[in-house]
C-alpha cells in the first residue's frame, strides 16, 4: 500500500494494488499518474453519473471464498442503459472486475486467449465463437462510451471515449471481447449473486434497517410534452413512458429528452398499479413499469401484459399475464445453448420442449424501463417449457437474451402486492402452468399398487396357508366301439365341509368330441349335485400352418360341500368324428385355489389409474392446443 497526496489539492490518496497506474482524488476529481514514487496530475475527471448500486469505494466481499475490497469504478453508458465496472483487489494482490448492469453481477478477470479473435464487424447474436477450444455463444454487442471513472484503476480512463465490446456466454462462463485496444482485451468470470458475494460496507446501510435498504428515493419531473408529473424511482431508468400524453421520453442525467410521441390507440389501466410494493419469493419489489407486447406466431395473435420490477440489490425482474395467467421472470445469467429450431434440450437437470416460435412487438408503455423502449420494437422469441417453468429466448439485431419465468398463482400475487381487484379470469391451459392432476394420478398409481400388493398377498395366503388337496385321482380309458360308457368312481371322504370342490377331466380326444355328464353323490344321504360339460379338440395343418380349435380338458366345480363321503358318477358319450380310444384322467381336488377373481380384480383396479391418466393426458392436450407447433412438438415423455 502506497500513499501519497494530491499535487493538486492536498488530499490523502492511497495506493492499494501494485498493479494500479491512476488514481482520481476524492475531493478535487484530479486523475493522478503513479510514476516511481511521484504523482503526476493529468487532469480533472468528470463527473459520474448517479445510480442506485449500493457498492461503493470501500466495500468487501467474498468470491470463491476469497476476501477482496471495492478499489475502484468505471463507468460506461450504452444505448440501453449505464453500467459499472467496479475494480477490485483481492487479498493475496490479485485484482479483477465486479460489472454491474441491469441487476446482474458479473465477477471477470482480464486472460490470455492464443485463437485469433474475431472483428467486431463480423460479429452477430448467437453466433458461435471458439476460444481456446471452448464454444461460446454472442449473446450482446453494444458500444459503449466511458462516462467517468474513480478510484484506484489499472488504466487510463479519460470520459468520451467509445468502446466496442462483445459478451459471450457458455460453459457456465461470461466472456466480454473489449475492442478499445489492438488486439482486443479479453475478460472471463461468471455470473454471481448479490447475496453470494457477502457485501460488506455497503452505501448507506450500515444504519438502516434490511427494508430501508430496498427503498429508492424517488425524483419528480415533469413531461416535456404535456407537462404532467413523472416520478422515478430507479437511478438506473432509461426511459419512461408518460400517462397521460404516451410520449416515451428519454432520462438523462436527471434531463428529460422527447424520444417520441407515441400515437398509442391503447389506453390501459394496469390491473398491478405502478408503484405498488410487495415482497414475492423472498424478495421486496416496486412496480415500475408497464408495457403491452404482441405475437404472431403459428397464424394467430395474441397480446399480454408484462409489469417491470425493481429491488436495489436484486436488480429487475419481470410479472407477465396472459389471459389470467402469471410468471415471475428474472433474466437467466448460464443461458443454453439452444440451436435456432431444436425441438427440445436439457438444462439444470430439465427437459425443455419448444412451445412457441414467433415474432414480438411492443404496442403500449407506460412507466420506467431500463432501456431505450420503443413502440413497434421488435424481437423473434422461442419459448421452451417444463412446467412451471419457461425458457425464452429473444433476438434482435444486437443482442440475445435469455430469461426463466415461474408460474405464479394469482392468489399468491395479490397475497404479495395486497391487490384487492379480482385478477384477470384465467382462459385456457398456459403454456408452463402446472397440471393439477399430476399428482392426482401420481397418488392414484400409488394406492392402485398398494391395493395390488394386498391383493396379491391375500391370493398367495389362499394359495400357500389354505394349499387344496387331491382327494381323488382316476383313470378311465374310453373305446370308439363303445360310445356310451357310465363310470361310478372310487369312494373319498370330506371331513369337514368345503368352500369348493373341484372336478377335473383331462382327456387325450383329438378331432373329436365328448360329452360327460358328472354327478357328485353323498353316499349315506343320497344327496347328488350335477355338473354338465361337453369337450372337444380339433387340430390339422393346413397350407403348411398348424391349427387348433377347443381343448382336451375342461372343469366344473361344486361351491359349499357338505362333509361326507361321495362317490362321482359319470355318464360318458363319445363322438364318431374318430375312431380312437380316448384317456380320460379324473381328479378332484379339495378347495382349489383360484385364480379369476385375483385377475377381475386387477382389472377393476386399474380402471382408476387408466382413467385419472386420461385426465391428466386431456390437462395436457388442452395446453399443446394452444402451442403453435401442435401435438407434434409434445413427444411422449409422459411417466406414471
Amino acid at each position: 500500500m502506497k500513499r501519497a497526496s494530491c499535487p493538486s489539492c492536498g488530499a490523502p490518496v492511497v495506493f492499494r494494488a501494485a498493479t494500479s497506474l491512476y488514481v482520481v482524488c476524492d475531493f478535487c476529481r484530479s486523475t493522478l499518474l503513479r510514476s516511481g514514487e511521484d504523482l503526476q496530475n493529468i487532469g480533472r475527471m468528470a463527473e459520474l453519473l448517479e445510480d442506485s448500486s449500493p457498492i461503493r469505494i470501500g466495500s468487501e466481499g467474498r468470491f470463491r471464498q476469497r476476501h477482496f475490497a471495492v478499489i475502484g469504478r468505471i463507468q460506461l453508458q450504452y444505448e440501453s442503459g449505464v453500467w459499472n465496472e467496479w475494480h477490485i483487489l483481492f487479498d493475496d494482490g490479485r485484482s479483477a472486475w465486479l460489472a454491474e448492469a441491469s441487476g446482474e453481477l458479473i465477477v471477470s478477470a482480464q486472460v490470455a486467449v492464443r485463437d485469433p479473435l474475431p472483428a467486431f464487424a463480423t460479429l452477430a447474436p448467437e453466433m458461435p465463437v471458439t476460444l481456446d477450444g471452448r464454444r461460446f455463444i454472442v449473446t450482446d454487442l453494444a458500444t459503449a462510451r466511458c462516462i467517468a471513472g474513480e478510484g484506484e484503476l489499472p488504466f487510463r480512463v479519460a470520459a468520451g471515449y467509445d468502446v466496442n465490446t462483445a459478451d459471450l456466454r457458455g460453459n457456465d462462463r461470461f466472456v466480454t471481447i473489449d475492442y478499445s485496444e489492438t488486439p482486443p482485451l479479453v475478460f472471463v468470470g461468471q455470473s454471481v449473486a448479490f447475496s453470494d458475494l457477502q457485501l460488506d460496507k455497503l452505501r448507506d446501510v450500515q444504519q438502516q434497517s434490511a427494508a430501508a435498504v430496498r427503498q429508492v428515493a424517488a425524483r419528480a419531473l415533469k413531461c416535456p410534452h404535456c407537462a404532467a408529473a413523472l416520478t422515478i424511482h430507479s437511478p438506473s431508468t432509461e426511459s419512461i413512458g408518460c400517462e397521460s400524453c404516451g410520449s416515451i421520453i428519454g432520462v438523462e442525467n436527471e434531463h428529460l429528452s422527447l424520444l417520441s410521441r407515441a400515437a398509442q390507440a391503447l389506453r390501459e389501466v394496469p390491473w398491478l398499479p405502478l408503484g405498488s410494493e410487495g415482497q414475492l419469493r423472498g424478495n421486496d419489489w416496486r412496480v415500475i413499469g408497464f408495457m403491452r407486447r404482441s405475437s404472431s406466431s403459428g397464424g394467430s395473435d395474441g397480446s399480454w401484459s408484462e409489469y417491470l420490477l425493481y429491488n436495489v440489490q436484486e436488480g429487475f425482474a419481470w410479472l407477465i399475464e396472459y389471459q389470467g395467467h402469471w410468471n415471475l421472470a428474472r433474466s437467466l445469467p448460464n443461458p443454453p445453448v439452444v440451436s435456432r429450431g431444436e425441438a427440445k434440450f436439457t438444462h439444470a437437470g430439465r427437459e425443455f420442449r419448444l412451445f412457441n416460435h414467433g415474432e414480438a412487438e411492443v404496442i403500449y408503455v407506460v412507466g420506467e424501463f431500463y432501456w431505450r423502449v420503443t413502440v413497434g420494437e421488435r424481437c423473434v422469441v422461442d419459448d421452451y417449457i417444463c412446467p412451471p417453468l419457461l425458457l425464452s429466448r429473444e433476438v434482435n439485431e444486437r443482442e440475445a437474451t435469455w430469461s426463466q419465468a415461474e408460474y405464479l398463482e394469482p392468489g399468491e400475487l395479490c397475497a404479495a402486492f395486497g391487490i384487492k381487484t379480482p385478477p384477470p379470469p384465467r382462459r385456457e391451459v398456459y403454456a408452463n402452468q402446472p397440471n393439477p392432476l399430476v399428482e392426482t394420478h401420481r397418488q392414484t398409481c400409488r394406492l392402485f399398487w398398494k391395493l395390488v400388493l394386498a391383493a396379491t398377498l391375500v391370493q398367495l395366503a389362499f394359495t400357500f396357508l389354505l394349499a387344496s388337496e387331491l382327494v381323488l385321482r382316476q383313470r378311465v380309458v374310453l373305446s370308439a366301439q363303445n360310445e356310451e360308457a357310465t363310470l361310478t368312481s372310487q369312494e373319498f371322504v370330506l371331513e369337514s365341509r368345503v368352500r369348493a370342490l373341484l372336478v377335473r377331466h383331462q382327456t387325450s380326444v383329438a378331432n373329436n368330441w365328448l360329452s360327460v355328464n358328472t354327478t357328485l353323490v353323498e353316499k349315506n344321504t343320497g344327496e347328488a349335485h350335477l355338473g354338465q360339460q361337453e369337450i372337444s379338440h380339433y387340430k390339422g395343418v393346413e397350407d403348411g400352418e398348424s391349427w387348433s380349435e377347443g381343448s382336451p380338458a375342461d372343469e366344473l366345480v361344486f361351491r359349499s360341500v357338505p362333509a361326507g363321503t361321495y362317490q362321482l358318477l359319470v355318464e360318458y358319450e363319445l363322438g364318431s368324428d374318430n375312431s380312437d380310444s380316448v384317456v380320460d384322467t379324473i381328479e378332484v381336488i379339495r378347495n382349489p385355489t383360484g385364480w379369476s377373481n385375483y385377475v377381475l380384480l386387477l382389472i377393476f383396479l386399474a380402471v382408476f389409474p387408466l382413467l385419472s391418466r386420461w385426465r391428466r393426458n386431456s390437462f395436457e392436450a388442452r395446453r399443446w392446443r394452444e402451442s403453435d407447433l401442435g401435438d407434434d412438438a409434445r413427444g411422449d415423455g409422459d411417466e406414471d
